[in-house]
Parts: structure tokens; C-alpha cells; sequence
């Protein structure tokens, strides 16, 4: 597979790309961008179907208790993705001291009882990190954690379940080793996460599967969505790429709005045929996608984006921000003493995001705000405004039509 995907359009029975098998297991040929195809994507999506949605989690500009708090650890790691946001390495740089990540893990706990997903960089890399587990867990909070999987072992398996970790998160970017390793620019981090989800499987530790989409291996979906299905994951969670950190360097590897529309309405056949539970991070116009197919007589639910909302991110440095992609701080934990519930509840930025008639763009026109709300992330990243429409979504709102 091509670096940059740029195959021809292969169309199967109503408009829908064929799938392929191939020797890493099923592919889909993503269409690239043209007018007939963007035409084709936006009248099988919106014009039978599009009509005003705004659920209730949205309507309310006010805020919300956190249910989940993402909390940097550290930025170490002996990997260098290509796409990743922290823009992780060995040396790591500056983090927070113990004492320091047990305030922050207090402050949380004082304002909320969110689940905890303790991140990096590597998290595995911190020596305190079971220290860290045991206080959370101490403190009310609900322990998972998000792993490249190459510290993890039988021994620490085991101690990360005593300590009170509930779940791990695995990243898998590809269905081979060839497109992983590529992606992760390290050799034998294929076979290294696989042996980790199976060390996890053998002990019973529910694990999901993370991926980043990008053009990189966007025809390789099929595939990894029935690894993780073999490898007994939980959860499938696709991220679509957010060109941050290092991903800046490969910003033109973001789908464009054509692939985005298939790549979605793709995660949507996988999620009905519920071979494995599927959640698309940094992808809220899957929310959109799920509400139409409703229309059509089916079930599906998806939220869209819950930054600043449900969802928390906490820095390397303390800064509390709306997830991990938008780097903008509402607020630094340390100069503010700790107090997370101030800034959770009074941010600028964050009350800011949470009112949706503050977008601008077609994201502002949409009529399926409410549902979907647009990756802030990405406006951020690519346009330069946190406010503005989502950069790769092709759905034209009603009122332009």
C-alpha cells in the first residue's frame, strides 16, 4: 500500500466502494477527491435525509461534569510516530513531579468521579505510575490506560491489575507489520503490540484498539477492524487523523472529504454488523452518519465531539485542556492551586466551545450541530480557528443547498 493512498475509484452496488481481498485481509478502495464523487457523497448522505437535530447535551451551553479525563503522564517514549501529537521520544522532556500528579488526581476527584485514562508518551515509562494507579483508585476514580504495549509483560500485567487499572487501550495503525511499523517508525512494534493485547487477553483485562486514520491506511480498516475482533478487543476505537505535534509534518496524509465520508460510512457497516463494538474519536460527523442511517430504519448511536463537554484533558505541564489535539490551555492546574472545578466550570475557552452557536462556517449553518459540533482540534490545526468548520467534512448544510 501506497503511502498516499491514490488508487482508482472502484464502485460497488449503490455507490458504495468495493471491498477487496488482499493478503493482509479485507481493503477498501477509498475514492480520492473529485467533483462527480463529492457530488455523489453529498446527495446519498443529506438531501433525502437531513433535517434540524439538537440533542439536549448540546443544547445546554453550560457546564458539564467530566466522565472522562485523559491525564498526560509523560511525554517519553521509545517510539516516533509519525502523526503523534505529543510529539513523544526517548528524552521526554520536562513532567509533572509525584506529588504534583497526586494534587491534580485530587483536584479531579474533589470536582468529579470520572473515569481516569492515564496517557503519554508512554505512560509505562513513569516508575511511579502503579503509585499513581493506587491513589486514584483511592480516591474514587476509575483506572485505564492508554499503552504502545512494549513494557507490558506477564509481571507487570499483574501489577497493573493490582494496582486497580480496569482496562488498557492498545494502538494498532495498521493490518500488517509493514504499515504499522511504517506509521510508528519502529521496527517490531507490530509484533510488540500484538503480544501485549494477547498478554492482556490471557489475563483477562479488557483492552479496545486504537487506530489513527489517515491516507496512510485508510484502505486497511477492514482489516484491522477484524485483528481486533481475532485479538478479543472490547472496543474498536478509530481516531481520524488531527495534524498536530508531529502529525503537522503529514498534514497532507488527512483524508480528504470524500474518504472521510466513506471511511465513516464504512465504520458504520462494521458497527451494525456488530462483529466489535465501534467509536470513532476525532470523527463527530460519524454521529451524523449514525443519526441518518436511524432515518433509514436502522439503530446506531454515536456521540459527536465531547471535548470540554464529557471529555478532559489534562497536559504534561497541567494545563487543562478540551482534549489532547487542541493544544489551548483553559487554564494551568499548578498556577491555579490545583483547583480543577474553576476552571472547568469558568474557562473562557471552554465555555466558549460548549456554546455551539459560537461556530462559525459551514459547521455554524449545519443543522446537524448538535449531533456532530465539528472537531475544534482540527479547525485549529488546519484553518487556525478552533471555531471554524471542520476542515474535512464535505457535508453541505441545508440552508446552502
Amino acid at each position: 500500500m501506497n503511502d498516499v493512498i491514490a488508487k482508482p475509484q472502484v464502485w460497488g452496488r449503490r455507490g458504495v466502494p468495493d471491498l477487496q481481498k488482499t493478503g493482509r485481509g479485507r481493503q477498501l478502495t477509498v475514492p480520492s477527491q473529485s467533483t462527480k464523487v463529492i457530488a455523489m457523497a453529498v446527495k446519498s448522505h443529506t438531501t433525502r435525509y437531513a433535517r434540524p437535530v439538537l440533542r439536549p447535551w448540546l443544547r445546554r451551553a453550560g457546564a458539564l461534569k467530566p466522565r472522562l479525563i485523559a491525564f498526560e503522564l509523560t511525554r517519553r517514549c521509545r517510539y516516533h510516530c509519525r502523526h503523534c501529537r505529543a510529539n513523544a521520544g526517548p528524552q521526554g522532556g520536562e513532567e509533572l513531579t509525584t506529588q504534583q500528579c497526586k494534587k491534580i488526581i485530587a483536584a479531579i476527584a474533589k470536582f468529579a468521579k470520572p473515569v481516569l485514562i492515564l496517557t503519554g508518551g508512554e505512560p509505562m515509562e513513569r516508575p511511579d505510575l502503579y503509585d499513581l494507579i493506587k491513589y486514584a483508585r483511592e480516591k474514587g476514580l476509575r483506572v485505564v490506560m492508554a499503552t504502545c504495549g512494549y513494557l507490558l509483560d506477564d509481571k507487570s500485567i499483574v501489577r497493573l491489575k493490582k494496582a486497580g487499572v480496569s482496562a488498557l487501550a492498545f494502538s494498532i495503525d495498521g493490518s500488517s507489520a509493514d504499515t504499522h511499523d511504517r506509521f510508528r517508525q519502529s521496527d517490531g512494534s507490530f509484533d510488540a503490540v500484538i503480544r501485549a493485547a494477547e498478554i492482556a487477553r490471557k489475563a483477562k483485562m479488557p483492552f479496545q484498539i486504537n487506530t489513527t486514520i489517515s491516507k496512510l491506511n485508510a484502505g486497511e480498516i477492514i482489516g484491522i477492524a477484524e485483528l481486533a475482533k481475532r485479538l478479543g478487543a472490547s472496543c474498536f476505537n478509530p481516531f481520524i487523523m488531527v495534524p498536530t505535534g508531529r502529525g503537522k509534518e503529514i498534514e497532507d496524509a488527512v483524508l480528504d472529504p470524500v474518504q472521510y465520508e466513506y471511511i465513516l460510512g464504512e465504520l458504520l457497516r462494521i458497527k451494525m454488523r456488530g462483529d466489535v463494538n465501534v467509536r470513532v474519536t476525532c470523527g463527530p460527523s460519524f454521529a451524523r452518519i449514525c443519526e441518518q442511517a436511524k432515518a433509514r430504519g436502522l439503530t446506531a448511536e454515536s456521540k459527536g465531539c465531547i471535548g470540554g463537554r464529557e471529555f478532559g484533558f489534562i497536559s504534561y505541564k497541567g494545563d487543562v485542556q478540551t482534549c489532547g489535539f487542541l493544544d489551548v490551555s483553559a487554564g494551568n492546574l499548578i498556577a491555579s492551586r490545583f483547583n480543577f472545578g474553576k476552571i472547568w466550570l469558568k474557562s473562557k475557552l471552554l465555555n466558549e466551545i460548549r456554546d455551539v452557536s459560537a461556530l462559525k462556517g459551514k459547521c455554524g449553518d449545519c443543522e446537524y450541530v448538535g449531533i456532530c459540533g465539528g472537531c475544534k482540534a482540527r479547525a485549529m490545526a488546519m484553518l487556525g480557528d478552533y471555531l471554524g468548520g471542520d476542515p474535512v467534512c464535505g457535508y453541505v448544510p441545508a440552508k446552502k443547498r
